[in-house]
């Protein structure tokens, strides 16, 4: 009785089946939604299921921090045969400032064995005292752009300070001959020359190791009859506004720049060194000079040394 009844149920339920089918979908794929893209072109044989895009990859678009490490070293055995570094800073500004700073390492041989260690090498290098001294000497040269045209030979002047005019004696002398003109006269702090060939009346105003401005009277030999002081730094002098400490003669100092100019047409910057504490001039040195026309200087060279 049921074997006959079943036959006759599936034919009643079959509309109902379809009438379920056509509320799902109306192309036939029950729980999808077949469509040509939206661009419409009726050519296209990409289609579209409802709730899901085409073309999507797990990589697109890219993620904004993408991880993936994983590293583990149990051992590491390193072995290096004739090993050589070099590593060298150099920096010159003109000539007025040149460092260097050098290492030089040569190891024949290492054997290197790391187990279950982590290693961690720091190279430093610290720059901030060399920027600085670029610094100072950038600051002068912008204060004092002659110092930038004068050339050759400043950079010994401020330490090289042994052939200074207060240690002056009256030995025999002769000319002055060995030491390019420009160059002499800064390391001897002279400020100009005045000559008179003719009658052994010759001067040299220089700038004293205590800030006076002397002026010395000299023969045509070099020989200095009479010296005079004719004024003083803070008298005659300009103080361009630099100022710095400084070490000087192995003592911490203040080094104060002034400027000398006489005349039109002259023009000497010296700097003059001071102690910290009491404020008195302990040395001075001539450190640029700037002229027109032409120049002469007589000095006895037994006069310069100390």
């Amino acid at each position: 009785m049921l074997h006959s009844l079943f036959p006759f149920l599936t034919l009643l339920l079959l509309p109902l089946l379809a009438a379920c089918q056509s509320i799902g979908d109306n192309d036939g794929y029950t729980g999808y939604k077949l469509d040509i893209r939206e661009d419409g072109d009726p050519l296209a044989v990409v289609y579209e299921t409802e709730n899901t895009n085409n073309n999507v990859s797990s990589s697109v678009p890219e993620p904004d921090v993408y991880l993936n490490a994983s590293v583990h070293v149990g051992e590491i055995s390193i072995d290096v045969q004739n090993l050589t570094a070099k590593i060298n800073l150099d920096a010159q500004v003109l000539q007025l400032l040149q460092f260097n700073a050098g290492v030089d390492l040569s190891i024949s041989r290492v054997r290197l064995l790391i187990q279950n260690v982590t290693a961690k090498v720091v190279l430093e290098a610290r720059l901030a005292n060399l920027v600085l001294m670029i610094n100072d000497t950038l600051s002068s040269i912008d204060l004092n752009p002659i110092i930038a045209e004068l050339g050759n030979g400043l950079g010994t002047i401020i330490n090289d300070t042994g052939n200074l005019i207060g240690d002056v004696t009256g030995s025999d002398s002769n000319a002055k001959r060995s030491l390019d003109l420009m160059q002499f006269e800064l390391e001897n702090n002279i400020l100009y020359s005045v000559h008179d060939f003719s009658g052994n009346n010759n001067k040299n105003r220089i700038l004293a190791q205590n800030g006076d401005i002397v002026e010395q009277h000299l023969d045509n030999s070099g020989r200095v009859s009479s010296t005079t002081v004719v004024g003083n730094y803070a008298k005659d002098m300009r103080f361009n506004g630099f100022n710095q400490t400084v070490t000087y003669k192995g003592q911490e100092v203040i080094e104060e720049e002034y400027v000398y100019e006489p005349f039109l047409g002259l023009m000497a910057i010296s700097g003059v060194f001071k102690s910290k504490t009491t404020g008195a001039v302990v040395g001075t040195q001539l450190i640029a000079e700037a002229r027109g026309g032409g120049s002469a200087t007589i000095a006895a060279s037994e006069e310069l040394r100390a």
